[in-house]
């Protein structure tokens, strides 16, 4: 028994009892010892046993215009929704709002900036929203469901319903798998370090959370140490502001026609940007060579250096670890 009880139990006993137990022999105290180093041998293998990794859901999904584009179930009815790590909030448009037949808040509306400017709407309030069966809710206090209403551009010839954001991806791990066209949503818990298989070939890439969820990533560029925003909404990688100055780049020099594009992002304008041609691109562990990239002298929420986009992703496998505040990659 352990000695608090024995106490215990003897304090309650007549007189003959104890001398009984007083002549009993006492455990040598190698024995305790041993009993102790047990117990300490066996407390890391109990610690290591309690990370527990859980898959929720798997589902495919499909490209559209260069982002992954997911089955989202919003009210019972199909809806398609691009998933955008990038996205802090999760939108859905106004054509969306009447087809899926949401409410809209009465209190509570929402000023959203984006690329193409800035638009402000009521927010939309539907009953139920679900991903691969699996019932989503906002990683806030209160555990809604609501969704900003903007105005987003064309993807693809069939219109998309909205962004799925880190308000709802940031509850789970996502397993990403490019190649397969493959979402995963994984339960994390009790878990640090490397803590995926070996076999699995994932390699961590370091990670700061300035934004309690946004995953920004470190990445060098012509020698220079930039912080990229991990934006799975973005179909090319684009340095702003921040980057351009960090790298030389003026952000008033005029653009090469020949190697200038336009982008569309959140509002109804588009925005006119260059693009440069860099020899490498080292992220973690992955170098990439004869990299092409958008430049345009914008601010990202949070502030970072750069955007990093599908394009970079495509043709590798992903683990995006919220719950443990890592990335990983695989070939």
């Amino acid at each position: 028994m352990p000695g608090g009880r024995t106490i215990s139990l003897v304090m309650r006993q007549p007189l003959a009892y104890m001398r009984r137990m007083a002549r009993r022999r006492v455990p040598a105290l190698g024995h305790v010892l041993a009993m102790l180093a047990l117990a300490a041998a066996w407390l890391p293998n109990h610690a290591a046993a309690s990370c527990v990794v859980t898959q929720r859901a798997e589902t495919r999904f499909v490209m559209g215009g260069g982002v992954p584009i997911v089955p989202v179930t919003v009210n019972g009815m199909p809806a398609r929704f691009v998933l955008d790590t990038g996205a802090e909030r999760s939108v859905v448009t106004r054509e969306a709002v009447q087809r899926l037949g949401l409410a809209l808040d009465e209190w509570v509306a929402t000023t959203m900036q984006g690329v193409g400017g800035a638009e402000r709407h009521r927010n939309a309030l539907p009953r139920s929203l679900s991903l691969g069966g699996v019932a989503l809710q906002r990683r806030t206090i209160t555990r809604d469901t609501s969704l900003t209403v903007a105005r987003l551009p064309p993807v693809t010839a069939t219109p998309i319903d909205g962004l799925l954001g880190r308000d709802f991806l940031a509850s789970f791990d996502l397993e990403i798998d490019f190649p397969a066209h493959t979402l995963r949503l994984h339960d994390v818990h009790g878990c640090s370090g490397a803590f995926l298989p070996a076999a699995d070939r994932f390699q961590p890439i370091p990670v700061e959370m300035p934004a309690n969820t946004a995953l920004v990533v470190p990445v060098r560029l012509g020698g220079v140490m930039l912080r990229a925003l991990l934006d799975t909404g973005a179909n090319a990688s684009l340095i702003a502001a921040p980057g351009m100055a960090r790298i030389g780049l003026s952000p008033t020099a005029p653009a090469d026609p020949e190697a200038a594009a336009t982008v569309a992002g959140i509002g109804p304008a588009t925005l006119r940007v260059g693009m440069r041609h860099f020899a490498t691109m080292q992220v973690g562990p992955v170098t990439t060579t004869g990299v092409n990239l958008l430049v345009a002298p914008v601010h990202a929420v949070p502030i970072v250096d750069m955007l990093l986009g599908s394009d970079w992703m495509q043709g590798r496998r992903l683990w995006l670890s919220f719950a443990t505040r890592q990335v990983f990659v695989a070939p």
